[in-house]
């Protein structure tokens, strides 16, 4: 059977699809994120980076309309996310946690199939090509073997390759990833990468991901956006974004660029102050 990625049946055409103008949130006395604007592309690839509790995952939150605003709004391909009904909203928006899924007894076709729930109707009927769909996200992701497997018999980075399926399974054009690779090592963080740079080749789909590791960010990310004390403190390419004097004054580290032998692009090594 040839493998193919699933394409969106409603996809957008070119342009913007999240936009955000004056975004703030406020705790109490405690300001996480203040005056944040930025406008994403359709098919960008863009990577979220700055210190731990700069708002990296409280800007997720806004975006996927988790969380309201205290000022400002959040555009979901022109339309203010809370104008939306949470059904209509994850068939566009597709949210992926750092700690992926957890060790449950449900197999893994049956958590991928938990992905078509927007296509659902009101008797639990797929209103697409449901089976056919996740079929081929369990061929594509190697998990055909696995299918019958429960959740808590796999490891790690199987269950997190399974929480890739599930979202693929629900055909978004946004996918909102928050620090996806943080508990797996170093095989899994780059083969989880590449197989969304795969998907994002295959479908445009647009990604928006919370990243701690600069590398990876400059391999994979069109763009970043960077963080610091719940303000933007930097915007840009990586190849311009990530100097030793951005990275300096963004996590107060000492770095050392290099360029990737094979890419091209900034990497960076630390060394003692």
């Amino acid at each position: 059977m040839t493998k193919k990625w699933i394409h969106h049946p409603n996809s957008s055409p070119p342009g913007p699809v999240l936009e955000t103008t004056a975004l703030s949130k406020e705790y109490g006395d405690f300001t996480a994120l203040s005056d944040i604007h930025f406008t994403v592309q359709k098919g960008d690839w863009w990577g979220i980076v700055g210190p731990n509790g700069s708002g990296k995952s409280t800007l997720l939150h806004l975006l996927s309309g988790i969380l309201s605003p205290t000022q400002g709004t959040v555009y979901v391909k022109g339309k203010r996310v809370k104008d939306y009904n949470r059904k209509e909203l994850s068939r566009i928006i597709a949210v992926l946690q750092q700690d992926g899924l957890p060790e449950i007894g449900y197999s893994v076709r049956d958590v991928v199939a938990m992905g078509r729930f927007p296509y659902q109707d009101w008797l639990g009927r797929d209103q697409g090509a449901g089976e056919e769909k996740i079929e081929q996200v369990l061929e594509k992701l190697a998990l055909t073997s696995l299918a019958e497997r429960r959740l808590d018999e796999l490891s790690g980075g199987q269950r997190q390759r399974v929480a890739l399926a599930k979202v693929m399974a629900q055909e978004p054009e946004i996918l909102l990833l928050d620090e996806p690779t943080t508990y797996l090592d170093v095989h899994y963080q780059l083969q989880f990468m590449e197989l969304l740079a795969d998907w994002q080749r295959a479908t445009d789909i647009t990604i928006v991901a919370v990243l701690h590791d600069l590398n990876l960010a400059s391999l994979f990310c069109n763009y970043l956006y960077a963080l610091k004390e719940g303000k933007q403190f930097l915007e840009g390419a990586p190849s311009k974004l990530l100097t030793e004097k951005n990275i300096r004054g963004l996590f107060d580290v000492q770095p050392v660029m290099v360029q990737h032998p094979d890419h091209g692009v900034p990497q960076f090594l630390l060394r003692k102050q």
